[in-house]
């Protein structure tokens, strides 16, 4: 094998890693179709930010309360403590 070929197989083996872990940080939930279960698989999944997303859709909430309500589900706690979400 040439120095050549070792440094292209190299690349490609970068590239794919790189694509790998491309789709592990994308989850790939459709927003209007999204559920409360699928807040809670993307945070157990380590996605919060796609989980906050998710959660300001289904609740009509601003970034912060929907913030607030996905990292208290990450602490196993109820995501509101009552009268903030619609």
């Amino acid at each position: 094998m040439t120095l050549t070929s070792i440094i292209a197989a190299a690349a490609v083996l970068l590239l794919l890693v790189a694509i790998f872990r491309a789709r592990e940080k994308s989850p790939g939930i459709d927003l209007d179709t999204a559920t409360e279960e699928d807040v809670r698989r993307l945070v157990m999944g380590g996605h919060k930010i796609d989980a906050i997303k998710v959660y300001r859709r289904l609740h009509g909430v601003d970034l912060m309360s929907a913030k607030q309500a996905v990292e208290r589900i990450a602490a196993g706690l109820p995501p509101s403590l009552g009268g903030g979400d619609r």
